[in-house]
């Protein structure tokens, strides 16, 4: 009788096993037809009036996405304009350098569009664009430089823990936070961020039109509502993402309806959207503050905290 039923354990174990297996199965395959469909009627959607939109949004961390849209965008004869949208509080200095490097390749009629947030590295990037729409309460600017050391001497020799170094310079390690940041540290740094302060500086007076003397006055870090930076040269006009589709219809010659086309995404990047995104940005999350609490920092940021 014991045996039966060990029997019919196993048996139901099986059953259960097969079960998920198929469940599996038509999950992996549900989502593998929705992705050939959504490449489909993509695509199918390319026929008429067709205006890109490359989105940059949150911290710009890396310009890969951005110019590999940016570039499918230009080769396709079937998109007549395109816009970028940016909701960022901006981030790395060269990714940053490498997205207005990419938009000013565009020859096709290119129109920037703010979110709630085109700060610092956003706003440095909004400058490729020809012409800039804001709304009255998107906060943009913070034209500046930000640099953060972490210093852990202390906390190091508390716990008696020592870390050896050879260098073959005085600089070598300079933000390290396992030494004491001095006051050479301090002049170095603070003249490679006023280095990279110029750039910034230079790169919205070349690109607004704008005296470098006046742009740096505005170089404090703030930022501004979309009304005051209007006021102050650095936007062209006020209003949402529909008012700047509008006039990158006109600008593109597009009469009647136009259809918005995104970067196709291929069956793997959606299954990955839809399954690990929320884990994958926490993981990420917690493995930038974990590099950033111990490794050398000489990471300057276009950056608005």
């Amino acid at each position: 009788m014991a045996m039966g039923e060990k029997k019919g354990e196993v048996s139901e174990r099986s059953s259960l096993v097969v079960v998920i297996g198929i469940l599996l199965f038509f999950f992996i395959a549900f989502f593998a037809c929705a992705g050939s469909l959504y490449g489909v009627l993509n695509s199918a959607e390319l026929k008429t009036n067709a205006i890109g939109v490359v989105e940059i949004k949150g911290e710009i961390t890396s310009a890969e996405e951005t110019i590999k849209t940016v570039n499918a965008f230009i080769e396709d004869e079937e998109i007549k304009g395109i816009l970028v949208r940016i909701d960022s509080p901006g981030g790395s200095v060269s990714a940053s350098q490498e997205m207005v490097e990419s938009i000013r390749l565009i020859k096709k009629p290119v129109v920037i569009s703010m979110g709630d947030m085109a700060a610092s590295g956003g706003y440095y990037v909004a400058c490729a664009g020809p012409t800039i729409y804001a709304n009255p309460g998107t906060l943009t600017g913070s034209i500046g430089v930000i640099s953060q050391v972490l210093e852990l001497k202390d906390l190091m020799e508390f716990f008696k823990v020592n870390v050896h170094t050879i260098k073959t310079g005085e600089l070598k390690d300079s933000g390290s936070p396992f030494r004491e940041f001095n006051e050479t540290d301090r002049q170095y740094f603070a003249a490679m961020g006023m280095d990279i302060l110029e750039q910034f500086v230079e790169h919205v007076a070349d690109a607004r039109k704008m005296k470098k003397e006046d742009v740096e006055k505005l170089a404090t870090g703030q930022v501004w509502t979309g009304r005051k930076a209007k006021e102050l040269g650095l936007i062209d006009e006020i209003g949402g993402m529909n008012t700047a589709l509008e006039a990158l219809k006109t600008k593109a010659g597009i009469k009647g309806k136009y259809t918005l086309v995104y970067p196709e995404k291929t069956t793997e990047e959606l299954l990955e959207s839809m399954l690990t995104e929320g884990a994958t940005e926490v993981f990420d999350g917690l493995r930038t503050t974990a590099e950033r609490a111990v490794q050398k920092t000489e990471n300057f940021q276009y950056l608005y905290r």
